[in-house]
C-alpha cells in the first residue's frame, strides 16, 4: 500500500466493511462521531499496530506491537480489541498496562477507556518510585480490578518492595486495594513475613504509599530497658484533619505495668501548640500512680503581641529516669511552668513573665528549688548611629518567690552609649553606662532591708587588622593577624548586703575575655580594673575563601584585687588570668579540630583543657575523638572524661555505630552505646544498646530494635534520636543511599 494514501486508506476501513491497513498510526477520536468538542479533547485516543482492520460496526482489531494510549493511559500487546459503542478494549498475549507511573502485566485485559476502569487475570504490577513516593514495590495477583479514581484493587496478592528476584519481606493478602490518588495500600487479611517467617498478621492493614500522614495503627514498638523489663505499644495515629492530630499509644511495662499516652498537636495561622499526657496507674515497682502532663503554645495575638505557654508536670521525682529511655528526658531536673507574653520590633523589644518550676531531686545530690518569678518584666531597646553614637538600654523587674528563701522585688535598669570608630585597618569602641538597681525585701530573718545600688561602667574595645599572603602545602592561603585590647573599669560598690535571688559566677574561659561583668543574673556586679590582651590569627583560603584554622590567645591583667564575691566564695588574688588558647580547624575537608586550654602560669598547670576531632570522609562515615579535663576547684568537682564515637561501614550494607564516655577521674562508664544498621535496599534493621548514669546511684539500660519494612512500616523501638544525640555527624543509612 502506498503509504501516501494511509489516511484515506484509514478512513475506508473504519467506514467501509471489511477494510485493512498494514503498519499504521491512527487518531481514533477524528474518526469516531459525532462527539462533543469538549469531550474530544479529553478522550483523544492514538493506536499503533502492524496491523488494523475494522467493520461497518465501527469495531477495530489491531494486531502485532500494538500499542493504544489515552489521557496518561497506554496499553500494550500483542492482540487488541476495541468497540467503539462501550468504548471497551480486549488485549491478549503479552499485556501491558501503564497508569500514570504505575504498570501491570498479564495475560488478558478487559478496560473501558471512558471510565478507566477494567480487569486483568494474573496481573504482576510495578509501583515506580517518584518525589512523593520513597521506595519503589512490585507484587501478583489472582485478579485485579482496575477502578476509577486510580484505584487497583488485587485478590490474593503478594506486596513487596524488594528488587526481583528477591522476596525477603513480602505482604501477603486476601484482599489488596493499592489507592494511587492518596497514595494509600488497604490490606484484609494481611501477613507479612520475612524471609518466610510470619512476623505480623492483621485482619485489616493500612499503610502509605508515600509519607503522608493517615489515620490508623501505626506499627508496634517492642524493647526492654534495666527498670521497665520487656515494653511494647501499638501507637494509633488519628489524623483529625490537615492542621491538626493525635496519637494514642498504649504502652505495656513488663515490670511496671500498662501505661497509656496520648500527644495533641495543632496548627493555625495564628497559634500552634502541643499537648501530651501520660499515666500509668499503680506502678507495681513504685506502687503509685505515674503521671505526665505538657503542654506548649504559640500564639501570635493583635497589635503584635504574642504568647508562648511551656509547663510540664510529672507525679514524682523518678518519673523520667524509671519509664524513659532518653537522655534528654532523664537528665531533666526543672520542669518548668513558663509563660510568656511580648512585643517588639527591631529596635525595642518587651515582655511579662511568670515562671515556677517542679524541681525533681536526686536523693544522693540534691539540689536548691529556683526561684518563682511571678511576674518578671524585660524590656530592651537599640538605636544605632545617633550623630555617630549607639544607645542601648535594658530593664528589668522581677517579683522573686520561694517557700525557704527570702523573697523580695528587684528592679534593673542599665542605659549604655558608644562610639564606635571603624576603619579597613581596625576600630576603637568607648562605652560608657550606668547599672542602676533597686531591692524591695520582705520581712526576713538574714537581715537584708530594702535599698538601691548604682554602678557606672566603661570601657574601651580596641583592635587592628592585618594580613599577608602566604601558601602552605602548594596552596595559596590568606593569614590574618588580629590583635585586641579590651579595658574596663567599673569602681567598687559593696554588695554583701544583697541577696542572690538569680545570680552565679561564669565559668572563666574564651567568652570570659571580653565580658562587662563577671556575675551573670544581676545581683553582683564585678569591681574591675582591668586589661585584656589577645591576638587572633585566621588561615583563609584564597581560592575559595574558607577558613582553615583559627587560632586564638588571651590574658587578662588585673591592676587592683578583686572584692566582691558571692557569699561563701573567695576572692581572686592573682594579679592576672588563666592564659587562654584556642584552636579550631576544617584542617581538610574530610578533618576537623576544636581544641583549647586554660593554663595557670603561676601555678604552672593547667586548669582546664579540651580537645575535639572528627574524621568524615563522606556522610555515613565518622569518627569523632575528645578528651575533656577540668582540674577540682572549690566551686565545682573536676572532670577527666575520654569520649569516643563513630558511624562507619563495615561491609556489605553493614554499618557499626558507637559511643564510649568513659570518667577517668571516677573509673566509671557515664554513657555508652554498641549497634549496628543494615541496609538490604527494600529492608533495613538497626540494633542498638544503650547505657547512661540518670542519677548518682542509678542508671538506665535500654536495648533498641527496629525492623523498616521500605514501603511499608517500621517494627520496633526507633533508636534513631538515640544515635543522633550520641554521635555527632550521624546519617541514617537510607539517607546516605538516596
Amino acid at each position: 500500500m502506498d503509504r501516501r494514501c494511509l489516511p484515506i486508506a484509514l478512513a475506508c476501513a473504519l467506514a467501509c466493511p471489511a477494510g485493512a491497513a498494514d503498519g499504521v498510526t491512527l487518531k481514533l477520536d477524528r474518526l469516531l462521531r459525532p462527539t462533543p468538542p469538549k469531550l474530544q479533547r479529553d478522550l483523544v485516543k492514538f493506536l499503533s499496530a502492524d496491523r488494523v482492520t475494522g467493520d461497518e460496526n465501527r469495531n477495530i482489531s489491531a494486531t502485532g506491537g500494538v500499542m493504544m494510549r489515552q489521557r496518561g493511559v497506554a496499553i500494550r500487546a500483542d492482540r487488541l480489541d476495541y468497540t467503539t459503542a462501550t468504548d471497551t478494549a480486549v488485549a491478549v498475549g503479552n499485556v501491558t498496562l501503564e497508569r500514570e507511573a504505575d504498570t501491570v502485566t498479564g495475560p488478558r485485559l478487559l478496560y473501558r477507556l471512558g471510565e478507566q476502569t477494567g480487569e486483568m487475570e494474573s496481573p504482576v504490577f510495578e509501583i515506580a518510585k517518584t518525589p512523593e513516593r520513597r521506595t519503589a514495590a512490585r507484587g501478583s495477583a489472582s485478579k485485579v480490578l482496575l477502578e476509577g479514581d486510580e484505584q487497583s484493587r488485587l485478590f490474593d496478592a503478594q506486596y513487596t518492595s524488594c528488587p526481583v528476584p528477591r522476596d525477603d519481606w513480602k505482604l501477603s493478602v486476601g484482599e489488596l486495594l493499592l489507592d494511587s490518588r492518596n497514595q494509600e495500600g488497604t490490606a484484609h487479611n494481611a501477613t507479612v513475613t520475612f524471609f518466610g517467617v510470619p512476623i505480623l498478621y492483621s485482619p485489616w492493614l493500612s499503610f502509605p504509599l508515600d509519607n503522608r500522614r493517615r489515620t490508623g495503627f501505626l506499627a508496634p514498638t517492642l524493647g526492654s530497658s534495666g527498670r521497665g523489663g520487656f515494653e511494647f505499644s501499638l501507637p494509633w495515629y488519628w489524623n483529625i484533619a490537615p492542621n491538626h492530630d493525635a496519637t494514642i499509644t498504649p504502652k505495656l511495662f513488663s515490670k511496671r505495668g500498662l501505661q497509656v499516652g496520648a500527644e495533641y498537636r495543632y496548627l493555625k495561622p495564628d497559634w500552634t501548640g502541643q499537648a501530651d499526657v501520660e499515666f500509668l496507674p499503680n506502678d507495681s515497682i513504685a506502687d503509685q500512680n505515674r503521671w505526665l502532663l505538657g503542654l506548649k503554645h504559640n500564639h501570635k495575638l493583635p497589635l503584635g503581641w504574642n504568647l508562648a505557654l511551656n509547663a510540664q508536670r510529672v507525679s514524682d521525682d523518678n518519673y523520667f529516669r524509671d519509664l524513659s529511655t532518653r537522655v534528654s528526658a532523664t537528665s531533666q531536673t526543672n520542669l518548668p511552668r513558663d509563660v510568656i507574653v511580648g512585643t517588639g520590633d527591631e529596635n525595642w523589644a518587651f515582655s511579662a513573665r511568670a515562671i515556677a518550676y517542679q524541681t525533681l531531686q536526686d536523693p544522693e545530690a540534691p539540689v536548691v528549688v529556683p526561684y518563682r518569678q511571678v511576674p518578671q518584666l524585660l524590656w530592651s531597646g537599640f538605636r544605632q548611629d545617633v550623630r555617630g553614637a549607639d544607645l542601648q538600654g535594658v530593664g528589668e523587674f522581677t517579683n522573686y518567690r520561694h517557700p525557704d528563701l527570702v523573697n523580695g522585688q528587684r528592679l534593673i535598669v542599665y542605659p549604655q552609649a558608644s562610639y564606635p570608630i571603624r576603619r579597613p585597618w581596625g576600630y576603637v569602641t568607648p562605652k560608657a553606662g550606668v547599672h542602676l538597681t533597686r531591692y524591695n525585701m520582705t520581712d526576713n530573718e538574714q537581715g537584708f532591708a530594702d535599698t538601691s545600688r548604682t554602678v557606672p561602667m566603661a570601657s574601651v574595645d580596641a583592635g587592628l587588622f592585618f594580613d599577608r599572603a602566604t601558601s602552605l602545602g602548594g596552596r595559596d592561603f590568606v593569614q590574618t593577624l588580629e590583635p585586641r585590647l579590651f579595658y574596663l573599669n567599673v569602681p567598687f560598690r559593696e554588695q554583701s548586703n544583697l541577696p542572690v535571688f538569680s545570680t552565679d559566677e561564669v565559668d572563666f574561659g574564651a567568652s570570659s575575655l571580653f565580658r562587662e561583668n563577671r556575675f551573670i543574673g544581676g545581683d553582683r556586679i564585678g569591681d574591675a580594673n582591668q586589661l585584656t590582651a589577645a591576638v587572633s590569627s585566621r588561615l583563609i583560603e584564597s581560592g575559595t575563601g574558607l577558613e582553615r584554622l583559627q587560632a586564638t590567645l588571651g590574658q587578662i591583667y588585673y591592676f587592683d584585687p578583686q572584692r566582691v564575691t558571692l557569699p561563701g566564695r573567695a576572692p581572686r588574688d592573682d594579679n592576672k588570668s588563666d592564659l587562654v588558647a584556642i584552636v579550631t580547624g576544617q584542617v581538610t575537608p574530610a578533618f576537623s579540630m576544636d581544641a583549647g586550654v586554660e593554663y595557670n602560669a603561676s601555678a604552672n598547670r593547667s586548669r582546664r583543657f579540651d580537645l575535639a576531632a572528627r574524621y568524615a570522609p563522606q556522610p555515613g562515615r565518622v569518627l569523632n575523638v575528645a578528651y575533656r579535663f577540668a582540674r577540682d576547684d572549690p566551686e565545682r568537682p573536676g572532670i577527666k572524661q575520654v569520649d569516643f564515637s563513630a558511624q562507619w561501614p563495615l561491609f556489605a550494607g553493614l554499618t557499626g555505630v558507637a559511643r564510649w564516655n568513659w570518667s577517668l577521674k571516677d573509673k566509671k562508664l557515664i554513657e555508652g552505646l554498641a549497634g549496628f544498621e543494615y541496609n538490604a535496599g527494600c529492608w533495613e534493621i538497626r540494633a542498638v544498646a544503650h547505657r547512661f548514669i540518670t542519677a548518682t546511684e542509678q542508671v538506665s539500660t535500654s536495648f533498641q530494635v527496629q525492623l523498616e519494612l521500605s514501603g511499608l512500616s517500621r517494627i520496633g523501638i526507633n533508636p534513631l534520636e538515640t544515635l543522633r544525640q550520641n554521635i555527632s555527624g550521624y546519617r541514617r543509612s537510607d539517607e546516605i543511599s538516596r
